[in-house]
């Protein structure tokens, strides 16, 4: 299905609360505290400043006064309980900063968003880096930070402070010790700390609170009094300010202010409650349960009757009778009570009138809702504990957050509703499905994928919503259409197909999936570009590839689509790697690492996909200790995705084993990958590829026989005749025509067969068109290299050295090796013609020290060569001399074996039995094996290669 990215919604981030990134009002009961900004104002020098203290001792008033005094630049953000998301908190945290510094941190948010918090560490890495780069300084206030509680948070910001660029400031503002690891920072001065000491009311400024708060002076042993029986807390000042409004004489009052800050506050709040007119009164309760309000907001709640004005103005008689209510914007259109008399409030309306505490959050979901703040809006209709309301308001504003793409947190909102519940809900469960499916919860998406499936069923049989006396909601059934539902779980049957690589059950369901589901909606689009990508990585075409994996992985980080942008990631970086790019596609498997991370650091099974794609760049550039490490650990964590993973990871492990002289290793994973091909029904094609690399791997080590068996195992035609590009992918079609190819050089050299030679010729001529038309570099330089051996088995010594010239170039400068060392004794031998003809050229690559470096590969591998008659005698020579005499003399692992055999007394019939060879092909062996030690027979054969230590 072919897609327009034009088509997508634009700006699909909800808009920053401003509220929460701007520095609040000063409250007109404001004091001048110039001891403690003087304190903060030297603190800014450094990295961090701490204010940590209960409720209600002037944090916040204390760092309005210090930011309208200072000339630094200050970003201010307010947290709240929901910030203990990842991606929300970040969001806002660099929100707040480009407050001051517009545009700055757009890329690691991009970054922290995309990896869905995984990446967290990266992204602040960018964004200290990028303020690093800033000319000024700045400051970041983090106010509330006690109600973070997210550890994942809590350690990123550990790392934060860790890595401080000198011009950033950090001041925290904490009702508590914050969670985080300050003793470094401590331990060099570098921390400047206000605790409740140091805020608390002194009596001359609880003097002149009283004064400008009251206008009344109070006798100086009454103020002495009350900043000893508060001991200085600036709430409870506060509220014996308001309750003395309300008695003729601060003595009364005095005397009953007795006992602990928890009885301090019920007793004044209930003085502050008791004594207030009874529509403020209902007010105050009834708005309680709001955590931030504004006008409209409480005429929704507390009196839908009243005229329109009426929540502006009750707002504006709490304010102006200082009922602990906090302005949060610069136009006192939205407030906030003091957390403490909220407290109070709650708990007040909860034991005089909780049957209406349910239906105020069912007004306020509403009210959010018609506003478009949904996260609002579920959060109150869930607190109502109403759940079949709160499943149908979810389940109206499914399609608006799916098409801005906010999959993540409309599963979140889901998952909080009880099973029986969603499962009454079809459109809810396929929503859940495909939320699950992002998130890679596989299993818990496959039960909500059979229920939705096993109801449409029984729907469809029945033509009702009772199936078995269980009721099944499908209100507006005809709007959203029996076959909607159809086409959106065929999208998420056919993305578990995908990932099980049954690619043909895959295809018809995504038929299925787009004759119904419209591409609007941003997860479903980023499903359907995926497959079209992976149509692109099936057709050979690298650069069609790459450029529509970017385009999914852009799509997919948009709807939030955490599976595809991984899946998709490392396909880029396989294709990259296709193009010879193998440091920008280890930079590509880099992000798909940390995508596939959880936000908690639980790994993903798909982390074992970047995994595998670092252990085959380390194994081309032959550090096979680390491939090692990368490609087990690869294949442990991506068990379940044979299909995308672990026979490409298995087939390089097996390659790795035989790399390291392990022959009966890489025979067993061989193996262990063929009983996996026919035991699983992903692919049609997996016994086939796999059969083809066991061609490989035995050709390697000389074993032509066996070889030829794989061969005809394979079900695939005769050698000689054609592989047809149209059965295959082209990938598998690629793979299985080079392996064809390498048989006939085999055959061609062992015995002598021109016409298996011009046979693969023509065959590898046609295959390296293809390579270039694809751009496939890394099957251009493997099917160059095959040709010059055949160029040079032809007889053509000097257009064979030519050939793998080029294909040397081509691989250099990105590292590439064990592409070159699995060729044998012939491209042992090219090597060291190549070093003599590059000696005399001009030309910059291959380099004489690249040459050498395989060439001394070659010789650790105890792999070939004696000079071929047909190029002649090189001697090799290095910066440091000559190499050790006859240490150019090398024999293949079959020659060692039979060389082995023979220093036994073997015969060549008992060799031929042994090795399962041909007797012929023993007799070759043997002759080869004479001719590269310079000798004449058996016993001057093993008397010379136990000197050498070729044998034992």
């Amino acid at each position: 299905m072919s897609f327009n990215p034009s088509n997508l919604p634009a700006g699909i981030d909800k808009p920053l609360l401003r509220t929460k990134i701007s520095v609040p009002q000063m409250p007109p009961e404001f004091v001048h505290r110039s001891r403690l900004t003087e304190l903060i104002e030297r603190g800014a020098a450094g990295p961090l400043t701490l204010l940590s203290a209960p409720a209600g001792f002037g944090k916040t008033n204390l760092l309005i006064e210090w930011v309208h005094q200072t000339e630094l630049p200050v970003a201010w953000l307010n947290i709240d309980n929901d910030d203990n998301d990842f991606i929300r908190f970040f969001r806002y945290l660099i929100g707040a900063i480009q407050t001051v510094e517009p545009g700055l941190g757009a890329e690691a948010l991009d970054f922290i968003q995309s990896t869905r918090g995984s990446g967290l560490e990266v992204g602040l890495t960018l964004l200290i880096n990028e303020i690093f780069t800033v000319p000024n300084d700045i400051v970041v206030i983090l106010d509330d930070f006690q109600t973070l509680k997210d550890p994942a948070i809590l350690q990123d910001i550990n790392f934060f402070l860790r890595n401080l660029p000198h011009n950033l400031h950090l001041i925290i503002s904490s009702r508590s010790e914050p969670a985080l690891e300050l003793s470094f920072l401590r331990a060099k001065g570098r921390v400047i700390e206000l605790g409740t000491q140091d805020l608390r009311f002194t009596g001359e400024e609880a003097d002149q609170f009283f004064r400008k708060t009251l206008e009344l002076q109070l006798l100086p042993e009454t103020v002495q009094a009350l900043e000893e029986r508060t001991d200085g807390w600036i709430t409870g000042l506060q509220m014996v300010a308001i309750s003395l409004r309300y008695h003729s004489d601060p003595k009364t009052l005095l005397a009953n202010l007795t006992g602990d800050a928890y009885y301090l506050v019920d007793f004044l709040a209930e003085e502050v409650l008791d004594r207030q007119p009874e529509d403020i009164r209902q007010f105050l309760l009834r708005s309680s349960i709001l955590d931030s309000f504004n006008g409209s907001l409480c005429e929704a709640v507390i009196n839908p009757e009243a005229k329109p004005g009426y929540g502006v103005v009750m707002l504006n008689r709490l304010e102006h009778a200082n009922l602990f209510i906090v302005a949060l914007d610069e136009k006192h259109e939205w407030f906030r009570y003091h957390h403490l008399f909220a407290d109070f409030l709650r708990h007040i309306q909860s034991e005089i009138n909780p049957g209406e505490i349910p239906v105020l959050q069912k007004r306020a979901a509403s009210w959010f809702e018609q506003n478009d703040n949904l996260d609002e809006a579920f959060q109150y209709a869930l607190a109502s504990g109403d759940v079949e309301w709160t499943a149908t308001l979810i389940e109206r504003n499914t399609e608006e957050m799916l098409k801005t793409g906010e999959i993540f947190s409309l599963s979140r909102w889901i998952g909080k509703l009880p099973d029986e519940i969603i499962h009454q809900h079809p459109r809810l469960s396929l929503t859940y499905a495909w939320g699950l499916i992002a998130a890679y919860d596989l299993d818990h998406a496959q039960y909500w994928i059979e229920d939705i499936k096993r109801i449409l069923d029984q729907i469809e049989q029945t033509g009702s919503g009772s199936i078995n006396d269980e009721v099944v909601v499908l209100k507006d059934f005809e709007h959203a259409g029996l076959w909607n539902l159809r086409g959106g779980l065929a999208i998420c049957q056919s993305t578990l197909a995908v990932l099980s690589g049954d690619a043909e059950q895959a295809a018809e369901y995504s038929r299925q999936a787009t004759s119904s589901l419209g591409e609007e909606n941003p997860f479903i689009h980023s499903l359907i570009s995926m497959e079209n990508s992976l149509y692109f990585v099936l057709s050979g075409d690298t650069q069609k590839a790459i450029e529509s994996l970017r385009d999914t992985i852009r799509i997919a980080r948009q709807a939030n689509n955490l599976m595809v942008m991984v899946i998709s990631t490392c396909q880029l970086a396989d294709m990259q790697a296709m193009q010879g790019q193998l440091s920008q596609a280890w930079a590509t498997l880099e992000k798909a690492q940390y995508m596939a991370v959880g936000p908690e650091g639980k790994q993903f099974p798909l982390a074992g996909l970047a995994d595998i794609g670092f252990g085959e760049i380390l194994l081309e550039r032959d550090s096979l200790k680390e491939a090692n490490s990368y490609l087990q650990r690869g294949i442990d964590t991506a068990e379940s995705l044979w299909w995308l993973s672990n026979l490409d990871g298995m087939v390089s492990l097996a390659r790795l084993r035989q790399a390291q002289g392990d022959i009966a290793g890489a025979q067993s994973i061989i193996e262990e990958a063929s009983r996996f091909a026919l035991s699983t029904e992903s692919s049609q094609w997996d016994d086939t590829i796999v059969s083809a690399i066991a061609v490989r791997l035995a050709l390697q080590h000389d074993d032509l026989a066996t070889a030829i068996q794989f061969w005809k195992k394979s079900a695939l035609p005769d050698f000689m005749f054609d592989i047809h590009l149209e059965d295959y992918p082209y990938h598998i079609y690629e793979c299985l025509v080079l392996a064809q190819v390498r048989l006939l050089v085999a055959i061609g050299r062992s015995q002598g067969n021109t016409s298996c030679l011009q046979r693969s010729q023509e065959l590898i001529e046609s295959l390296l068109m293809e390579a270039k038309r694809f751009k496939r570099v890394t099957s251009q330089i493997e099917i160059l290299i095959l040709q010059a051996v055949i160029q040079l088995a032809l007889g053509n010594p000097y257009k064979a050295q030519k050939t793998f010239r080029s294909a040397l170039a081509l691989g250099e400068p990105e590292g590439y090796r064990r592409i070159y060392l699995e060729g044998g004794q012939p491209v042992a031998e090219l090597l060291a013609a190549c070093r003599a003809d590059q000696k005399e050229s001009d030309s910059i690559l291959p380099s004489i020290t690249f040459i050498d470096s395989l060439l001394a590969s070659f010789q650790k591998e105890v792999v070939p060569f004696v000079s071929s008659p047909s190029i002649g005698q090189i001697e090799l020579e290095s910066e440091t001399g000559d190499l050790e005499e006859d240490s150019s003399i090398f024999l293949s692992t079959r020659e060692v074996e039979v060389l082995t055999l023979i220093a036994e007394g073997k015969s060549n019939k008992e060799i031929s039995a042994q090795l399962y060879l041909a007797l012929n092909t023993v007799k070759r062996h043997a002759y080869n094996i004479y001719a590269k030690l310079d000798v004449k027979n058996r016993t001057q054969a093993v008397s010379k290669a136990r000197q050498l230590r070729l044998i034992k």
